[in-house]
């Protein structure tokens, strides 16, 4: 009995320790949570602090640069200013912030460190996490090396003339190129396009409106496709065709002059924001779309028709004009023209010179259009002519020329490469 006793007993002290226990944690873990959250905050404003000023220092900086000519303007050069040298010091818990500001020219832009001294808890720490990638949302110093290769310039031979259909309306770095990049010049692989020359010429296209002309000035009627009032006799020497009708549902009117095309007609809509089928017309039938943004319902379909009818002129008597074939100018003995037969050529192809002079101006008609041609300017670059990326010094060197007479050399091209390291 006494031994149960024991046991109990020891088994009630072990539950107690497991909770206190348990309660000891908790609070351990409550005052860990606590010190993070409290840290984090702290960390926060003290980053928010800094950024701030920050902010304040590259604003009062970018200024003085300016205003006194101290931005490199040669990619992966600098220049250093201390804070000590702005109108106004930058005050900050109560002191003058010192420490210096370095601006490196990183091809387009700058990136600007900043290495503070007294700033409390904002002075720059150690800059020791190393990319080859520019994060413009941090502290950065920048290392700089050195390189270059030899560069020799060419043209390409020009294109053929394009015409302006083939010639896009948005420029590509200044330029309009052809839609089809194929149209462009050949240039060897690995080749640096300098420039895109385009040269444009102004070219002419033609076509020649031609009559019916006839010989006995005897009176004729309208062209009809039917006998008009007063005229007996159908010269069917010249035969017009009547403007097509508009596609309809009704089949018309058989005629043996009448010529009745037929197609397939749809109702066509758009889906509007409840994706609801709106129709066209109320659903009037159409070959053909009314716009970009309507569908054809296929399910709803027709047979529409179209006709033109053939015309003649009407005569009375025996005599009846004499008529020549198609012709721009005057045929021989053939003193009249018949005005309502105009009819007009093919368009002509495109020349490099206009066919339209004192001489056919009467019939001839003219149409003009911008061709271009292309040629590209491009460089061909060595490989890097050092072993080893260098610095600004070394490099001028062994070059035998400053930094500024190589840039203006077009037979040189510098390369430049950065390393990043954040704080």
């Amino acid at each position: 009995m006494e031994k149960i006793k024991e046991f109990f007993s020891k088994f009630k002290i072990n539950r107690l320790n497991k909770k206190l226990i348990r309660g000891v944690l908790i609070i351990v873990f409550v005052i860990l949570v606590s010190y993070f959250i409290i840290s984090s905050i702290i960390t926060g404003n003290h980053n928010r602090t800094c950024n701030e000023l920050r902010e304040e220092i590259l604003a009062a900086t970018d200024i003085y640069m300016s205003e006194n000519n101290l931005l490199p303007t040669l990619n992966g050069t600098s220049s250093t200013m201390a804070l000590s040298d702005l109108y106004n010091s930058i005050i900050f818990k109560d002191y003058a912030v010192t420490g210096t500001v370095t601006y490196t020219k990183y091809n387009d832009e700058y990136v600007k460190t900043i290495e503070l001294d007294n700033a409390d808890f904002c002075t720059t720490k150690e800059f020791n996490e190393e990319s080859s990638e520019y994060d413009s949302s941090k502290n950065a110093k920048v290392e700089v090396t050195f390189n270059y290769v030899t560069v020799d310039s060419y043209n390409s031979k020009w294109t053929d003339w394009y015409p302006s259909e083939y010639i896009s309306t948005e420029e590509t770095n200044g330029v309009l190129l052809p839609l089809d990049e194929d149209r462009l010049p050949d240039i060897p692989n690995g080749a640096i396009i300098t420039e895109y020359v385009r040269e444009t010429d102004t070219y002419y296209s033609y076509r020649d409106k031609r009559w019916r002309w006839y010989k006995n000035n005897v009176k004729y009627s309208d062209f009809s496709s039917e006998k008009p009032k007063g005229y007996t006799t159908k010269d069917t020497s010249v035969t017009l065709s009547s403007e097509a009708t508009p596609w309809s549902l009704d089949y018309p009117e058989e005629k043996d002059y009448r010529h009745i095309k037929r197609t397939t007609g749809y109702r066509w809509y758009y889906l509007n924001e409840n994706e609801e089928k709106i129709y066209w017309n109320n659903g009037e039938y159409s070959p053909e779309s009314p716009g970009e943004e309507y569908q054809r319902d296929t399910e709803l379909k027709a047979t529409m028709y179209s006709y033109t009818d053939d015309m003649w002129r009407w005569y009375n008597g025996d005599t009846k004009r004499i008529y020549s074939s198609y012709s721009s100018t005057k045929p021989k003995n053939y003193n009249y023209k018949d005005s309502e037969t105009l009819t007009y050529s093919n368009w002509s192809k495109y020349y490099e010179e206009s066919h339209l002079d004192s001489s056919n101006k009467s019939y001839r008609e003219e149409r003009t259009d911008i061709y271009s041609r292309y040629l590209i300017k491009y460089d061909i670059q060595s490989y890097p002519i050092l072993e080893n990326y260098v610095s600004l010094g070394e490099l001028e060197v062994a070059v035998g020329k400053s930094y500024e007479q190589i840039n203006e050399d077009d037979s040189l091209q510098v390369l430049v490469n950065f390393k990043f390291y954040y704080e």
